[in-house]
């Protein structure tokens, strides 16, 4: 069953969407969800990981998560995917190029995680030294 929620990960919020083990439609509500929380977070301020470990895509689906993608782009500072088989990561990366999303793909969530800890922990350095 996929979900979403914000998790605390060592004092960084982020949006984490489990579409873990889903087929095609299953995971919509989620993607729909998860645009209604994004959209409550300011510009350019949401670090979000995507658990997508042995789900599988269809066509609806591709197309949720296109319009997620689009229409929460102005909210996001930085995005992971986790988890893809080689086809699906083909598939997500001309999703990251139609987009100019800040997306970066992971094999687990807990690099993903990471990740966007670091991430968030530069953006801070940045932004005091400016």
């Amino acid at each position: 069953m996929s979900f979403c929620e914000i998790r605390d990960y060592k004092g960084v919020k982020i949006v984490y969407t489990d579409i873990k083990g889903t087929s095609g439609d299953e995971a919509i509500p989620t993607f729909e969800k998860v645009q209604g929380l994004v959209q409550k977070f300011p510009d350019k301020s949401v670090l979000s990981c995507v658990n997508a470990t042995d789900a599988r895509f269809n066509k609806n689906l591709l197309s949720t998560i296109k319009d997620t993608v689009k229409k929460n782009n102005p909210k996001s500072k930085a995005t992971t995917v986790c988890g893809l088989n080689k086809l699906s990561t083909v598939i997500l990366k001309s999703i990251i190029s139609a987009t100019g999303r800040q997306m970066r793909l992971f094999d687990t969530v807990e690099e993903g995680m990471e990740w966007l800890v670091e991430y968030e922990a530069k953006s801070a350095q940045k932004s005091m030294s400016a």
